[in-house]
């Protein structure tokens, strides 16, 4: 490609060819002079495109699982899968959960690996073949890059291979650009069904670092106690009174290690040097200090939506000496530590979320703006259905440029989703989206018409119900073996129930209806 075209194709969006011209004018290469301050230039320019889309357009799978060919077109914002168990919805994150390690790797470090297809994942009905995962992302307006994760056949000559070039690429140019100057790096995350449980897993000094956004991003299993750690650890900068003295001395023991040849991977006192310097970048200094409280006043605008009257969050050293994160509301205080199931699970979810924005877009004045993409199996979790019906609004409202790719089995979930947004994974791997409207209706109408359930169970006590309201439609409801089944009704529901009520409401509308036709008969006898 000539000079003109680079400079052309850097200028209309394509992320690849910006990125080229920045390390042109930075290093002086292929034609170019060696120029500052067009590097300078070249480099607002890829940050313009990287702030304005990055999405997962296309997933196409072969004999994935229990998935034989699928293909499905992403939405940019938010994509709910649906399906009966067993479709195939948590293949699908999975799937995309083994392209995106690639990215995230190799934006951490070179030469480092990412998802792989395992041999028992390969379709039972096609060894011979193998299996693939293709994904085609965006980024900005006219950029897009492709790559594969494949699977070769058992024993078998085969063309089939995995294609990562891309994924490396991509992870690379993230790598250098953020070394070059600070950038803001997209979030890459999956939280399975088993997320954000308490372990036993303590935080380690680099779970502080901006590049520990994607520790364990898409592991599955979040860790609530890295979360709250990593926000102890906050409230305490925030808080501490800055004392240049210690970092002074632990700086003194840094540039002595590195006298001694420390920073060497070989060394002995490699591992001294390395955590040493993780200590000195978490020290508390005027910049650490400003920054840890201002993302506690982000973390408390965010919290809001869960709790609006939350006050502010608060560290409390309790008498067994151990640290403990409070929310402070208007009436009580709520402790981190005791949160009930579905409370971890929600807070903590969109609390991980955020603390990895934080991470990952350190140089933003609105790190909650970041983007990427965000894997969520089962969304409703442990959610109460006034929570389902939450979830996705805040999680929309509070991280509106991420992409979320969920699945879920709720009718209230679906029913604050717009039908352009949500697919239907059928048995035979077609995809389907409803024609009926689904955001803003009721939840027992979505679950009959979007997933086949009668909102009314099939029990004994709905076939009364049913049969005595036949029974006052054909004028028979005083026959014995209906009164004795109203009796039953009564029993069962209860007087003021109101099924009861509605069979009482018929029938005095069969009685009026009655004896306006008698009175009719009457006046024309």
């Amino acid at each position: 490609m000539n000079t003109r075209h680079l400079l052309s194709n850097a200028q209309n969006g394509n992320f690849e060819a910006a990125v080229q011209v920045f390390i042109n004018y930075r290093d002086g290469i292929l034609g170019f002079e060696k120029n500052e301050e067009q590097a300078q230039i070249a480099f607002e320019n890829i940050i313009k495109i990287l702030n304005t889309d990055f999405f997962l357009s296309t997933l196409t799978i072969s004999n994935f699982r229990k998935i034989l060919e699928l293909e499905l077109n992403l939405h940019k914002n938010l994509t709910v899968l649906i399906g009966e168990n067993g479709v195939g919805k948590t293949s699908l994150l999975e799937s995309i959960r083994k392209n995106l390690m690639w990215i995230a790797a190799t934006a951490r470090k070179e030469n480092t690996n990412g998802g792989t297809i395992d041999v028992d994942d390969v379709n039972n009905l096609n060894k011979d073949k193998g299996a693939y995962i293709d994904c085609e992302f965006q980024i900005g307006n006219a950029y897009k890059f492709k790559g594969r994760v494949a699977r070769l056949p058992e024993g078998i000559l085969s063309d089939l291979k995995s294609d990562l070039v891309s994924y490396r690429e991509i992870g690379k140019k993230f790598r250098l650009l953020n070394n070059y100057k600070s950038i803001d790096l997209p979030l890459f995350a999956l939280y399975g069904i088993d997320r954000l449980s308490k372990d036993a897993r303590k935080a380690k000094a680099s779970d502080f670092d901006k590049l520990s956004g994607y520790d364990g991003s898409l592991s599955s299993k979040a860790s609530f106690n890295v979360f709250s750690e990593w926000l102890i650890r906050l409230l305490k900068t925030a808080n501490t009174v800055v004392d240049n003295v210690d970092s002074l001395k632990i700086r003194n023991q840094v540039d002595s290690l590195l006298q001694a040849g420390a920073n060497n991977k070989d060394h002995p006192l490699y591992e001294l040097y390395e955590d040493l310097v993780s200590v000195l970048k978490l020290y508390p200094n005027d910049r650490t200090n400003n920054q840890s409280k201002k993302a506690i006043k982000f973390l408390e605008e965010l919290f809001r939506k869960i709790y609006p009257d939350l006050n502010h969050i608060e560290l409390v050293n309790a008498d067994d000496g151990e640290d403990k994160v409070a929310l402070n509301l208007e009436r009580e205080i709520i402790f981190l530590h005791q949160f009930s199931d579905g409370q971890r699970v929600l807070f903590g979810l969109i609390g991980d979320i955020a603390r990895r924005l934080l991470l990952l877009n350190d140089v933003s004045d609105t790190p909650f703006d970041g983007r990427g993409i965000v894997l969520i199996d089962e969304i409703e979790l442990h959610l109460h259905p006034s929570w389902q019906q939450k979830i996705i609004l805040i999680l929309r409202d509070s991280f509106p440029n991420l992409q979320f790719i969920a699945t879920t089995h709720s009718p209230h979930i679906l029913s604050t989703v717009d039908k352009n947004s949500i697919f239907i994974i059928k048995s035979n791997h077609e995809i389907d989206n409803p024609t009926f409207q689904t955001k803003g209706v009721a939840s027992a109408d979505v679950l009959e018409r979007i997933m086949g359930t009668e909102s009314i169970p099939d029990v004994d006590e709905a076939q009364m119900i049913r049969k005595y309201l036949n029974a006052i439609q054909d004028n028979l409801y005083e026959m014995p073996d209906n009164v004795e089944i109203f009796q039953k009704l009564i029993s069962h529901f209860g007087d003021k129930h109101p099924e009861i009520l509605k069979c009482k409401q018929q029938i005095r509308i069969k009685e009026m209806n009655l004896k306006i036709q008698n009175l009719k008969n009457s006046n024309f006898g």
